[in-house]
């Protein structure tokens, strides 16, 4: 099964390219796809406002997209760090 990379943390989370997988929710940085934005510096509906930029930051400050997501994340597991 091919996985594909979350945009903000870049692990590979996904079982669908990024574009099909609206609303997706990845579990190591808690991101939801956002298929409707265009730019990383453009603020997400689906993620509180924020921006992937902003979510990227994030992530690798607190370890999650937002620091009160942190309860909902999980390290990433063997088969999501490098691509298959």
């Amino acid at each position: 099964m091919q996985r594909y990379s979350c945009p903000c943390c870049g692990y590979y989370t996904y079982n669908v390219p990024i574009e099909d997988a609206c609303g997706y929710i990845c579990p190591v940085c808690f991101w939801e796809n956002d298929v409707f934005i265009l730019a990383s510096n453009e603020k997400s509906d689906c993620n509180h406002g924020i921006t992937l930029e902003q979510a990227r930051k994030n992530y690798n400050e607190y370890g999650a997209c937002e620091k009160e997501m942190l309860i909902y994340v999980r390290r990433p597991k063997q088969d999501e760090i490098e691509e298959k």
